[in-house]
């Protein structure tokens, strides 16, 4: 089905992306799940990774923290609690981060405090979106 659908992303500091954009690639809780104009609507999980969107024939890429996504049959909304376009990024930094968060996993026993493991996963999985989107 031809036609635009807008996409907004939104986090705690407010909106970083609202364009109008012919498909959406986003990461969801239980795999990537692409959206077009005319889905049907849904609510979902986002976790932390990439997410990209079509327009004007070029796909543009995002990384994403956890949150949610909204959507709609002409919209689509994601609420997530970070967000950073590729110019964002000091790609050593980011590398140097990563680094830092999966030894901190590494030493870390998952069963002992879940909650904590379960952020620093999350922080982890994002840095790790950040490195593959600054290595494109």
């Amino acid at each position: 089905m031809a036609g635009k659908i807008r996409v907004e992303v939104v986090t705690p500091k407010g909106k970083m992306l609202d364009k109008e954009v012919e498909e959406v690639i986003a990461p969801g809780g239980e795999g990537e799940f692409g959206v077009l104009v005319g889905h049907t609507p849904m609510l979902t999980f986002i976790k932390p990774g990439i997410l990209s969107y079509l327009e004007n024939d070029n796909f543009f890429r995002i990384a994403v923290g956890t949150g949610f996504c909204e959507v709609l049959k002409d919209r689509v909304t994601v609420l997530v609690d970070e967000a950073y376009a590729v110019e964002q990024i000091d790609p050593v930094e980011v590398a140097n981060e990563a680094a830092l968060l999966e030894e901190r996993l590494l030493a870390m026993d998952p069963w002992s405090s879940s909650q904590e493991y379960r952020e620093i996963l999350n922080m982890f999985n994002l840095a790790k979106a950040k490195v593959a989107l600054t290595s494109q």
